[in-house]
């Protein structure tokens, strides 16, 4: 690891490795915070999303009261989230009827009559119940990752919390593929209905009708290089979202920036300190012309507030933590220097272990000359 590969690099776990025994608590839980706020659009409004600011705000450690107060809160708040949840998506797909998922035969006036669109309709009301079950299992998991933040603050809240999360954002996508699929097939069947209302032979559209229900069910086929292409992408992405988070928090691990007392004036303070507590990340354009009016030269806080970072093709996705808001406020603390890296352990030469005759015995015939 190198500075270059620091400041425009996308391996984050390299990038961890290199800082993880030189992190504070504090800064493991932005790290962490910064995680559990992809689901935000997961958590309904309250207690949960409330417990994530709390986090954030925290300056200082919390204690272990104050931890288990909020992980009363959670919990005591997880049901009526999860209902609140289903009841919102059960309204995006009440039109596919997902209390009639279950019905296993079509109800109609003549018993003997063919209802060729009816598995359209059922299936269409299989995947609604489906979209509500798993945005529930969706904010199931979304309140264990908020729990974490309610650990010590370690390496290991990060490495719990990372897996948890992108567990909770693939049970939300699957339930929004459910939704999805469950209009569809709603549409479908309402045209198929239209279309074949005359048809005299219903066991062929009905074999149609089938036969779109079964593309829908198996969605898109991938072969396993393709599957092995999507993973691939997945870990470069989390890789590159790791080093997004700890650039933000660490600024440059390498060079820590200038920062003069006297560029914390009273309208810098009061800038970054709203930024921080509102997240107003959009008004980083403004601290940084701020900043200019009290004389910053530092070239690399007035890119890192406008987004033009050298060697850097995405702008910044700020967080709370973000190294310049805490310069501004004087809580930014330098990285302590690495420690002495220790000696690596001699390799062992595997022939080592084919001639290795252990030591000799008192009643070996045989001596060495």
């Amino acid at each position: 690891m190198n500075e270059t590969s620091w400041q425009t690099g996308a391996d984050g776990d390299e990038m961890l490795e290199f800082v993880a025994d030189r992190l504070s608590p504090r800064q493991w839980l932005l790290a962490s915070a910064a995680y559990a706020r992809r689901l935000w659009d997961v958590l309904p409004d309250g207690p949960l999303r409330q417990a994530i600011d709390f986090a954030e705000l925290a300056l200082e450690p919390l204690s272990a009261k104050t931890r288990n107060e909020w992980l009363k809160k959670i919990d005591a708040a997880l049901p009526e989230a999860v209902s609140a949840a289903e009841a919102a998506q059960r309204e995006i797909v009440r039109s596919a009827d997902p209390d009639a998922a279950t019905v296993a035969d079509p109800v109609l006036a003549r018993p003997n009559q063919i209802a060729p669109s009816f598995p359209l309709f059922q299936a269409a009301s299989r995947h609604a119940a489906n979209a509500i079950e798993w945005i529930g299992e969706a904010v199931g998991e979304a309140a264990s990752v908020v729990r974490v933040l309610f650990r010590e603050a370690n390496e290991e809240m990060l490495e719990e919390i990372r897996p948890l999360v992108e567990q909770a954002a693939g049970s939300r996508t699957r339930a929004n593929g459910a939704a999805n699929n469950a209009l569809r097939l709603k549409h479908e069947g309402d045209e198929h209905a239209d279309r074949t209302a005359g048809v005299k032979n219903k066991r062929l559209a009905e074999a149609e009708a089938l036969e779109i229900v079964r593309k829908v069910d198996e969605g898109k086929q991938r072969s396993q290089d393709d599957e092995f292409e999507a993973e691939m992408k997945r870990d470069r992405a989390a890789a590159k979202q790791l080093a997004r988070v700890l650039r933000e928090i660490v600024g440059n691990a390498f060079t820590p920036p200038r920062f003069e007392p006297a560029w914390r004036t009273d309208t810098v303070t009061q800038l970054a300190q709203g930024i921080f507590e509102e997240r107003a990340f959009e008004r980083m354009v403004i601290l940084a012309d701020a900043l200019l009016d009290a004389d910053c030269d530092e070239e690399a806080i007035l890119r890192h507030c406008r987004g033009t970072e050298v060697g850097v093709k995405e702008p910044p996705q700020h967080i709370r933590g973000c190294w310049v808001i805490e310069l501004a406020l004087g809580r930014y603390a330098p990285l302590p220097a690495p420690k002495p890296a220790k000696k690596p352990k001699p390799k062992r030469n595997p022939l080592d272990d084919i001639f290795d005759f252990g030591p000799l015995r008192d009643d070996d015939d045989t001596r060495l000359a």
